[in-house]
């Protein structure tokens, strides 16, 4: 196998296995990993649109919609009829999903900051910059592929 294809499957490697750590730390706490980035966006802003969810995550609607459904059902969130677009539902906290979010997500925020600390600002910076650069090759690659 060729260097640079070592090189491109181990960056794949290396993001799986971040992903693999940051499902074990969600799964800690008593929630997935889907939920838990849910409840982080939802927590985020006043509003959230299941299609926001989908498209930053680039998740299948059915899987986010599972993830919301789990979290409605625990009673973590609400949702409601958008005022302007009626066919549309916001996402919100419920007063027990604020309480959860903070008990489950609180530690993992500490760690977070923990994590940003040791990275330093810099280098967060760069591994954003990176992580957009590789998201835009693997797509423009991938419709490249499916012409």
């Amino acid at each position: 196998m060729d260097e640079k294809l070592k090189a491109i499957i181990n960056i794949f490697s290396l993001l799986r296995k971040a992903n693999g750590l940051n499902r074990e730390r969600a799964s800690f706490y008593g929630i997935n990993d889907l939920e838990s980035v849910n409840l982080i966006h939802i927590g985020m802003t006043e509003k959230v649109k299941q299609k926001t969810l989908v498209n930053k995550f680039k998740a299948p609607k059915q899987t986010i919609n599972s993830a919301i459904m789990n979290l409605k059902e625990k009673g973590y969130i609400e949702l409601r009829t958008d005022e302007n677009d009626k066919r549309s539902k916001n996402l919100y906290l419920t007063d027990k999903g604020d309480l959860r979010r903070r008990e489950v997500l609180g530690p993992i925020e500490e760690a977070n900051r923990a994590m940003y600390e040791d990275l330093g600002e810099e280098n967060v910076r760069e591994i954003t910059r990176y992580m957009e650069l590789l998201l835009d090759s693997i797509s423009n690659n991938f419709m490249k592929e499916d012409r």
